[in-house]
Parts: structure tokens; sequence; C-alpha cells
């Protein structure tokens, strides 16, 4: 049932609850433009957040009339035009309305009233918040169907035995990463039309040239990157008791920062029988997986402003 849903499980960041539907529209509106620009997503409305709970509250009124006047407000104040899919249900005899949003492929998505860059807005921790310029400028590349990764590097010059090199290398790291017998057998050779299947190549004036992806994979200056780490004392940043500083090609970065946590995180040792076992207090699987994360999310000002043609993409 969705109401025990939300309670155990809280609102994420693609449902959104409200009492009723407020008079102002732009309130709910911002969370249609963010649920576009992102995953899609759902806003409930006849459900009430509490302190600690959602309850069911239901509307009151002529429901399919709301249901017209919520399909309207969407269609005329947003850019461009969403048409999102409104359910009715009943639960304990109170009636819900379910506005159910598409992950759009046209972005950025704008509130008309606000402008093409005021107006944008996108999901943040369960949150809607106003894009900044930087994450207008992604949407942007989405909405053609143009990635960063992808965008060709004119700095970096490749060649044939430059490129093997990169399929031998990522080759033996994915047998290197691999964690049985079974995964090591499902690793095959890379090869360079795999390269340009994944967009690390493209082609370009019948020639094959490089992507950003292909100089972050290589650690190529044309494209400079660096992870830092930090260990402070205490719970700010006054006093630092170790960092480090990596570069090179993105997957050996990851590989160092995956290390630095380790070296500064606590292990717990412990005897099953005559075997000794060892734990770290953070799952080792989770932390790989964060620092994979925020690397696949962060794109450093400088890489911006190497490889974006800024005037061009914000229209300045």
């Amino acid at each position: 049932m969705l109401i025990n849903k939300l309670n155990k499980y809280g609102k994420n960041n693609n449902i959104e609850v409200k009492k009723e539907v407020p008079a102002e529209h732009k309130k709910y509106l911002k969370s249609v433009v963010a649920f576009a620009n992102g995953f899609g997503g759902k806003i409930i409305f006849g459900i009430e957040e509490k302190k600690d709970s959602f309850e069911i509250c239901g509307l009151s009124g002529d429901v399919f009339k709301i249901k017209d006047s919520i399909t309207n407000s969407i269609f005329s104040s947003i850019e461009p035009h969403i048409i999102p899919s409104i359910d009715l249900d009943t639960i304990e005899d109170k009636t819900i309305l379910i506005v159910n949003v598409p992950s759009g492929w046209d972005r950025p998505y704008h509130l008309k009233a606000e402008g093409e860059f005021d107006g944008v807005y996108v999901r943040v921790s369960g949150t809607t918040r106003k894009a900044d310029r930087n994450m207008i400028k992604e949407l942007m590349f989405e909405g053609s169907n143009r990635y960063f990764d992808k965008m060709i590097c004119p700095e970096l010059e490749i060649s044939e035995n430059s490129i093997q090199n990169l399929c031998d290398t990522l080759y033996h790291k994915a047998l290197e990463n691999s964690k049985s017998q079974f995964e090591k057998d499902a690793v095959t050779p890379i090869t360079k039309q795999d390269l340009l299947s994944w967009g690390i190549l493209t082609q370009s004036n019948n020639h094959i040239v490089p992507t950003n992806a292909y100089a972050l994979l290589t650690g190529h200056p044309a494209l400079p990157n660096r992870i830092q780490c930090a260990l402070f004392k205490g719970t700010d940043t006054t006093e630092v008791i170790d960092m480090k500083d990596y570069s090179g090609p993105i997957y050996e970065q990851i590989d160092f920062a995956y290390k630095f946590v380790l070296r500064n995180i606590r292990l717990h040792a412990s005897f099953e029988s005559l075997e000794r076992k060892e734990t770290y207090e953070i799952p080792v699987y989770a932390i790989r997986e964060l620092i994979v994360n925020s690397i696949a999310h962060r794109l450093s000002e400088d890489s911006d402003k190497r490889c974006y043609e800024k005037k061009n993409i914000m229209r300045s």
C-alpha cells in the first residue's frame, strides 16, 4: 500500500507529496520541471506529510476539474511542453491524485514565466532546487543527445599504437578488478570498435579522433583533473591530519582515493574458530561506489573552460 511504503521508506528523490493542490500552481510546477529534467517522478496530492509519518487526507471538491486544471497548467506553463499522466486513486474512502511526470528528452525544461535559464529546476536529495549554470549546460547537452565525455578533445592527438595501448590497459584493468574466475572469464579483449561504440573515440571528417573520455582515461594534460583526499581532525576542516592529491588516468585516481580511505578508517579484527577475520568500519564496496559516483557527477571548472564553447552554450 502506498501510504505504508511512504511511512516505511519516506519520500525519495522521485516522489513528492502535498496535502492539497496549492492555489499558486508554481509551487508544484517547479517540481514537474525538475522531474522532467531528471529521471521522472510523481507528485501525489491528498497526502499530508507530518513530522514522522504520512497521512491520507484526500482531496475535496470536483477531482475531475482539479485533474483538468493541473493538466492545463502543466501544458501551458512549461516549455518544452510536458504531457503528464494523471491518475485518481481511492484509499480509505479518500481520493488522491497522482501526477506522473516522465523523464524528458528535450531538456532543459523551464517555467515560461521565469525564462529559459532562471526557470530551470532539478531534484537534489529529495528537494526541488533552481539549476545553476553548469547544470543547465549539462542539461543542454543531454537534450541535444550530446554529453561532455563524448565531445571531441581537440588538443589531444592519438595514433594506432596509443589506441591499442588503451585497449590493452582497459582489458587488463577489467581482469584485475574481477572478483571471481567467473567474472574473469566474462572479460573479453577490447577493440577500437568498442572504444567507438562507447564514445571514447568518435569519427570526424572521416578520421577517428579522441573524446574527453579518452583524455580522462589516459590522464592526458589536455584535460587536467585530479582527486584531492583529506582527513580532518574533528568535524570541521580547520586541522588537516592527512592530505593527498592524485592525478593521472581516472581509474588510477579512483584506486588511489580508495586506498586513501581504507588507510584512514578503522579495521576491526575478530576470530572465527581459528581464522582471523578483518572488517572495515565502512563496507569496502560502498567506498568505491561512492568515489566513482562522485567523479561521475563532477567536472572541474578547468575542464569546463577548455572543452565547452561557453558563449554558444549559454547564448551570452
